[in-house]
């Protein structure tokens, strides 16, 4: 559908339906931000692993846990 289509569409309607329409229009917008950001914050998950840094090796890891013992 295009924009011009839904403008004729719209233009249609009565006033009253217009307050209806934008709050479906705004949830959309809500619903589209969302799925946008799950996508790009799907890739970064040391939110939900809090302070674990992935970027270590095992051998880095296992000398910080040995100068913590010592």
């Amino acid at each position: 559908m295009s924009y011009t289509s839904l403008t004729e569409k719209l233009k249609i309607l009565p006033e009253d339906c217009l307050k209806e329409i934008d709050n479906y229009v705004e949830y959309v917008i809500y619903k589209f931000g969302i799925q946008n950001k799950e996508k790009t914050s799907v890739n970064n998950m040391s939110k939900f692993f809090g302070s674990i840094n992935n970027n270590k090796d095992g051998l880095a890891i296992q000398k910080a846990m040995r100068n913590e013992w010592n």
